[in-house]
């Protein structure tokens, strides 16, 4: 079990790590720069993105979002530490960004800095009016560092309050599952397994054919 753990580290869906937003500032070629890095990133040309960013910032160099954004770049080029440079300084500028802590917890949490992601996390949760997705990752951050009833609690907070949420469920039935074969729990977890696969989490599937004969 644990070797499947290993390989699943950081394979999780990352698609809130999203844009920054518009570009603010008062320097039409610095928004001009950031804008084309925005289109680079969505082109996946993160490379080029960052250049774009780069020469942004060179111009105004208190411009949140092109921080933000290029982290953002550089953590789909796997520089998680180059991304959390840009997103400590992002957090300089604006201390209340709570989605800056996101992504920064997601760069921590690739680094298997699971302290540190789910400090982040934690900050994320408190301003997200949402946060399903943050209480699924850190409670995988938690399990990683086998606070298992941290992680549980974290689980348990998607599966009975965001019960709309189909795909953040069912991460959080799948990784409860795992959590509860770690705690000698096996027909419960792979209960959780199978209700994660009906909610359309295949890899449940996978694991219940391997541990729940």
């Amino acid at each position: 079990m644990k070797e499947v753990i290993k390989k699943l580290f950081c394979l999780i869906s990352i698609l809130f790590i999203f844009f920054a937003g518009y570009c603010q500032t008062n320097d039409r070629k610095a928004i001009l720069y950031c804008n084309k890095g925005c289109y680079e990133v969505f082109r996946k040309n993160y490379k080029e993105a960052i250049a774009e960013f780069s020469r942004a910032i060179k111009l105004d160099s208190n411009f949140i979002q092109a921080y933000e954004n290029r982290g953002v770049a550089k953590f789909y080029l796997s520089d998680y530490k180059g991304a959390i440079d840009d997103y400590n300084k992002a957090l300089e500028i604006n201390p209340d960004d709570y989605n800056t802590y996101g992504r920064r917890g997601w760069a921590k949490f690739c680094l298997q800095d699971c302290r540190g992601a789910i400090a982040d996390f934690t900050n994320a949760i408190e301003g997200c009016l949402d946060p399903a997705q943050y209480y699924n990752i850190r409670g995988q951050a938690k399990y990683y560092l086998q606070d298992y009833a941290g992680a549980i609690a974290d689980f348990n907070k998607v599966i009975r309050f965001w019960s709309g949420e189909k795909d953040q469920r069912s991460k959080a039935f799948f990784w409860r599952g795992l959590v509860k074969f770690d705690i000698g729990q096996k027909d419960s977890g792979c209960l959780d397994l199978s209700k994660a696969g009906k909610l359309g989490y295949a890899k449940a599937y996978e694991i219940m054919g391997i541990y729940c004969q």
